[in-house]
């Protein structure tokens, strides 16, 4: 017991707390076995036949591997290797291969493939689609570590067409993937197909369109050598535009090296590449030519003539004419190169356009002092040269169909490394093995159940728990007396709890004790019969007071108008009238009474009223209602020189009994202390079982010993004991242990040592004692010790 004023152990430090003991696995285990044997058998004998029933039976199981080369080989128009950028790009690209091996559609058309073994994953009536599922579930892509490998796998009910299907599965795959890779696009196949289509349709537009203009013209053809002197301007117009055609065509491969959005370096070398392509055109340099050979033959003429001939002006504007036009061709062709240099490929449809469009301008300014039949010449002219475009288009797009289609036959980023081969014996233990996994798993779950279930339990279980939530030790722990085994350890702590109450009573002449619970079914009534029996066994008079208006209880009561503790607070009874008599294992007592409002009247008659048994009764038990239900408590705490918190085991949780420890500290009792009851016993470990299994030894050898005497006969006072009385007594000794498990037989020291106190035992005591012959032996056994100083009971922190 503790000051509830003053703090828990005194001045000196405070000592670390023990451990709670609470959950202890094996001990679960032990507790919970018929819960643990039921699940097992449960789960085993329902589990067993369902895993026979559903498990597949023996598999067969094949393997293939994939490459997954890291670049792509030589292409057969490019001389140069295509390569991923870096190793996540390769590691996504290999995510994706593992993913696409299962793909719905690449399974639909294995199952086209797979000619008679179609029926090993398609019986007849089921789906395409659940076929494609069924596969899909008995395959495992998988990537192999630091390789370069895909590995895939795929198990089947029969090895007969397994590794046939896992090869044609591939083979379908990998003719997908050439179809979807890079080069090999059935999409871009198509648009270059229908870019194909146009062409030729526009050609066929064109060239009907220039069959008219000959016909219109009287032509046979459309040539720049023509009598017709336009004629030979615009052939020369179109040999420079096909000029620069051709010399745009290369400039697209260095086109980063002359965009002009680089900064002054590429806008210098695109000027110093167009005033070079200027420089060596040969078209210009005809054109001057023969327009220079023209005016050399136009100052010959005029050589002979007179400032005022008519022909000498004449010949004079043809000269300024033939100047200006290499002027104008030389400024269009830098223009013309430099758009050249610039496009891009497929813009090349657009910058034909803006060079024919240059060229018109070119020519319009011709067509304006030509005639009807230079324009309609030139149309067909340029309908001649349009054409020639497109075919050479018409070919671009013809080599790059052929080249698509070479190389979707070419290997690519992968092939199969190796084929999957017909299995020779079954992977995996059939229905054997599942029958082994369910019974291990209802092992596993029957041990871990328990566990779990005490795991959950928030109950108060030990004293240690109880030490642990209000940081002081209990004033006793006391086993659960209804078990058989446990009897004589509960006799044994509750005199130990007697003598720390008794010496509590000598030195702070403690003489009120109040014992409460922390709610209801606790068993206060009877700890306080038990205390009321144990004190009177050592001489003290003790009268128990029921203080519980809310539940009365029948021990206590004497007659059906029997008065009690209300009418003495009433002041309608005498304590003469009051107090019950003891009677068998009852004390004195005095009940509640008829208590119509559930709680006590009057609190301040109480010291007047129950003081006066104070000169009657050297200890006064009141039988308090419990903390959490009643505000009686908090005053019988005030009342009482010592205040008894009861707390059973398995009963309480945590949380009520802090706050029944706040009430009580509200109350500010002068003395108060725990008590924790109803203790469990675990078989087989733990320190209460240790502390039992040691009693039921000792009871063998005693029982063993009275066996002996009562075989031999035990010399008496004044001659040997009767025979018939000691069979009768020593007949309820043996019944009393006959129902204690089996130990090892006693040695004869030990039957030695016992002797003499089975011969103290056997002699009749000075009066008849309710306890019989165990409490007489307890009792002498305590007075034969010597004295030493009297400290209160610490029960153990622990119990396994």
């Amino acid at each position: 017991m503790s000051d509830p004023g003053a703090p828990v152990g005194g001045g000196a430090a405070a000592q670390p707390l023990p451990p709670s003991g609470a959950f202890v696995p094996m001990v679960s285990i032990r507790e919970h076995r018929h819960l643990a044997l039921a699940v097992m058998l449960t789960i085993a004998v329902l589990g067993a036949p369902l895993a026979w029933y559903k498990s597949r039976g023996y598999t067969y199981e094949v393997a293939a591997s994939i490459y997954v080369a890291p670049r792509f080989a030589k292409v057969l128009k490019s001389d140069q290797e295509l390569e991923f950028q870096s190793n996540s790009q390769y590691q996504q690209y290999v995510e994706q291969q593992v993913r696409n091996v299962g793909r719905y559609d690449i399974l639909l058309e294995t199952l086209k493939q797979l000619g008679p073994y179609r029926t090993i994953w398609q019986p007849p009536g089921m789906s395409d689609r659940k076929a494609a599922q069924r596969m899909m579930k008995v395959i495992a892509a998988t990537a192999v570590k630091n390789t370069y490998l895909i590995n895939v796998r795929m198990e089947g009910p029969q090895a007969d067409g397994l590794a046939e299907t896992l090869n044609t599965l591939l083979r379908v795959y990998l003719e997908t993937m050439k179809k979807e890779d890079l080069y090999a696009s059935d999409e871009r196949l198509t648009n270059l197909r229908e870019r194909q289509r146009i062409l030729v349709k526009d050609i066929q537009e064109k060239s009907a369109r220039r069959a008219e203009l000959a016909e219109r013209l009287g032509v046979t053809k459309f040539d720049d050598n023509a009598l017709n002197p336009y004629e030979r301007l615009l052939q020369d117009s179109s040999t420079a535009l096909d000029e620069a055609h051709r010399k745009l065509i290369v400039a697209q491969a260095a086109m980063s090296a002359y965009d002009p959005k680089g900064g002054a370096e590429p806008t210098a070398a695109l000027e110093a590449a167009a005033s070079q392509i200027a420089a060596n055109d040969s078209g210009l340099n005809s054109l001057k030519y023969h327009l220079w050979a023209r005016r050399g033959e136009l100052l010959n003429e005029i050589s002979g003539l007179s400032p005022q001939h008519p022909l000498r002006a004449v010949a004079e504007r043809k000269l300024r004419d033939l100047e200006e036009e290499v002027r104008t061709a030389t400024i269009n062709l830098m223009e013309a190169t430099r758009t050249q240099l610039l496009e891009q490929r497929r813009t090349a449809l657009r910058e034909a356009q803006q060079v024919d469009q240059a060229l018109s301008a070119q020519r319009q300014s011709i067509q304006e002092r030509a005639n009807w039949f230079i324009t309609n010449f030139n149309e067909g002219l340029s309908l001649a040269q349009e054409i020639d475009r497109l075919k050479t288009q018409l070919n671009a797009v013809s080599e790059r169909i052929d080249f698509l289609t070479l190389e979707a036959e070419a290997p690519g980023f992968l092939r199969l490394q190796s084929p999957a081969l017909p299995p020779e014996y079954p992977s995996g233990g059939g229905p054997k093995k599942m029958v082994a996994i369910v019974l291990v798993l209802a092992i596993v779950l029957g041990l871990v159940i328990p566990i779990l279930l005490d795991f959950l339990d928030r109950r108060i279980k030990t004293a240690a728990q109880v030490h642990r939530l209000l940081g002081f030790a209990p004033v006793a722990a006391l086993l659960d007396k209804k078990g058989g085994h446990n009897r004589l350890v509960w006799i044994d702590q509750m005199r130990r709890m007697i003598l720390a109450l008794s010496q509590e009573k000598r030195h702070h002449n403690t003489r009120r004790i109040a014992i409460t619970g922390v709610k209801a079914g606790s068993g206060v009534t009877e700890l306080v019969m038990d205390l009321a029996q144990e004190f009177s066994h050592d001489g003290l008079r003790v009268v128990a007071v029921e203080a519980n208006a809310l539940k009365p209880d029948e021990r206590f009561m004497g007659g059906p108008l029997s008065p009690g503790l209300i009418d003495l607070l009433n002041g309608e009874a005498s304590l003469d009238e009051a107090i019950l008599p003891a009677q068998g294992a009852l004390p004195d007592r005095i009940p509640v009474g008829l208590a119509l409002q559930r709680h006590l009247p009057f609190y301040d008659r109480f010291p007047a009223t129950l003081d006066p048994l104070l000169e009657r009764y050297d200890l006064v038990l009141l039988d308090v209602p419990p903390v959490l239900l009643s505000a009686d408590t908090e005053f019988l705490a005030r009342y009482a020189d010592a205040v008894l918190l009861l707390v059973p085991a398995r009963h309480t949780v945590p949380g009520e009994l802090k706050r029944a420890a706040r009430l009580l500290e509200k109350a500010d009792p002068k003395v108060f202390g725990v008590i924790v009851n109803r203790l469990r016993v675990y078989r087989g470990g733990g320190y209460y079982a240790d502390v039992v299994k040691k009693y039921e030894e000792s009871e063998v050898i005693a029982s063993h010993m009275i066996q002996t005497h009562l075989d031999l006969g035990i010399p008496g006072v004044g001659g040997t004991v009767a025979a018939a009385p000691k069979v009768s007594r020593w007949s309820r000794f043996w019944r009393l242990f006959s129902r204690k498990p089996k130990v090892a037989e006693p040695t004869a020291a030990a039957v030695a040592g016992f002797s003499d106190a089975i011969e103290k035992a056997l002699q009749p005591p000075p009066k008849a004692s309710r306890r019989g012959v165990l409490g007489r032996l307890f009792t002498r056994k305590a007075a034969a010790r010597p004295s030493a100083p009297e400290v209160p009971f610490q029960p153990p922190e622990q119990d396994g």
